[in-house]
């Protein structure tokens, strides 16, 4: 069976003429993001309040859709590798809409590039299920959510879907249901866009499980968007466009087929949009050691009312709230996030590393943690993604993470090494129970 991502989507505006503004360089690091007094959704859920608590670090957020464009600018260092899983089509997102859709979520924040998101600590893994024109099968995105599952992630999203299924009136459960149950079992955070048909329903055929968050859209006025169908008492809203003009900004790839989407930024707008503003709020609530349902309750009771007072079907339990979520919320107690003191969370790396052992092995980086979770290590050179690693870790115990260098990456260690020259990089490590710690490391021969 074919599906796609959910089509109310619209690109409104191209911000093409932004190269002078969006240049990368040193002093551009801590600089505010040009684009983000445009970005009414993140104020709607007022994310910025609440990064001063979490940013989502250590928490991973699982993008099932068409892809990402790696190599964006304002994704620097957010990305694992792609999975694909679309048979005759390359790895990277030549549509768009996953690209659009994970930005919202993890975009860098305070780079002087571009666009913020909502857990700009948090890191993404793409699962590209759905192929260059926007559409799949089934039995990919099935599998894709089973991947995610096996991947550690801790949040899934799908702003996946265009008509609605049989399951949404009838209850039955397809192939998709099914992976989404294997999920919920395994105490993963699954997010659904109720679709954009302005149906009275969850289009979604999981929507009678009240684990299963259903995320409507909203507009900037708050009130629902006309294209969205409805959340169910159970569900919830967030900001998704109204497709008249004021709808989401984010983060872009360029569509070969469409000659004016060369662009690394645009608008659009669907329940998509809203999807990932809720999968960043509970990954901010990842990072303060919330899991699964937990998270789910959690962003159910600090929503902001809206509709008819108390839970609605057309607004769910209200539009999510960052700042609310986390507010009471707090990372495990003790010295250095133990619980109760028992085992302190430490981070070490050694600050000069061998170009011959990162070639062959990759950055290495030793997490003990105080609670159970990943620990994450993420180099960037110049802005840029370099290498990566991820490792689940049990609390109390360490692990050693190795972060391998991309393919640019190592093309850029053999250059320096014939030359004789040293390569620096900033290594960011997310630990359960810590904040993310920053370190410098010279690679040299």
């Amino acid at each position: 069976m074919r599906l796609g991502y959910l089509r109310w989507m619209r690109k409104l505006v191209i911000l093409a003429a932004l190269a002078g503004t969006l240049g990368t360089s040193a002093t551009a690091l801590a600089a505010p993001d040009p684009l983000r007094p445009q970005q009414y959704g993140l104020d709607i859920v007022e994310s910025d309040a609440a990064h001063a608590r979490a940013t989502g670090a250590g928490a991973i957020v699982a993008v099932v859709d068409t892809g990402v464009r790696p190599t964006h600018q304002d994704l620097a260092g957010r990305l694992l590798p792609t999975k694909n899983l679309v048979a005759g089509d390359g790895p990277e997102d030549e549509d768009g809409h996953g690209t659009h859709v994970l930005g919202i979520a993890v975009a860098n924040d305070g780079n002087g590039v571009g666009v913020s998101s909502v857990a700009p600590g948090a890191t993404a893994l793409p699962v590209r299920v759905l192929g260059d024109d926007g559409s799949g099968f089934t039995r990919d995105v099935a599998k894709g959510i089973d991947f995610a599952v096996e991947q550690g992630a801790h949040v899934i999203n799908l702003s996946l879907g265009d008509t609605v299924p049989v399951g949404a009136v009838t209850g039955s459960q397809g192939e998709v249901e099914e992976a989404i149950l294997r999920a919920l079992a395994r105490n993963v955070v699954v997010v659904a866009s109720s679709g954009n048909n302005g149906a009275p329903i969850c289009e979604q055929g999981l929507a009678n499980d009240p684990r299963l968050l259903c995320v409507g859209a909203v507009g900037p006025d708050r009130k629902r968007s006309v294209f969205s169908s409805f959340v169910g008492p159970e569900g919830i809203t967030a900001p998704g466009g109204n497709a008249l003009g004021d709808d989401i900004l984010s983060t872009f790839s360029k569509n070969e087929r469409d000659a004016q989407s060369d662009s690394e930024y645009t608008e659009l707008a669907g329940t998509s949009q809203a999807a990932p503003h809720v999968a960043g709020v509970a990954a901010l609530l990842v990072q303060l050691g919330l899991r699964g349902q937990d998270v789910v309750r959690r962003l159910r009771e600090t929503a902001s009312d809206a509709g008819l007072p108390g839970p609605d079907s057309e607004f769910g339990a209200g539009i999510v709230n960052a700042r609310a979520a986390v507010a009471s919320v707090s990372p495990p107690p003790g010295p250095g996030g133990a619980p109760g003191g028992s085992t302190p969370t430490r981070v070490s790396l050694a600050g000069t590393q061998r170009f011959r052992n990162v070639l062959k092995r990759g950055i290495r980086v030793k997490c003990t943690a105080s609670s159970a979770g990943h620990c994450t290590a993420t180099a960037t050179r110049a802005d840029r993604g370099f290498a990566f690693g991820a490792k689940r870790v049990a609390a109390g115990r360490t692990v050693t993470v190795l972060a391998r260098p991309d393919a640019a990456a190592r093309r850029a260690i053999k250059r320096a090494s014939r030359r004789g020259r040293k390569i620096r990089v900033t290594v960011q490590v997310a630990v359960p129970g810590l904040a993310t710690k920053t370190r410098r490391v010279t690679l040299r021969r």
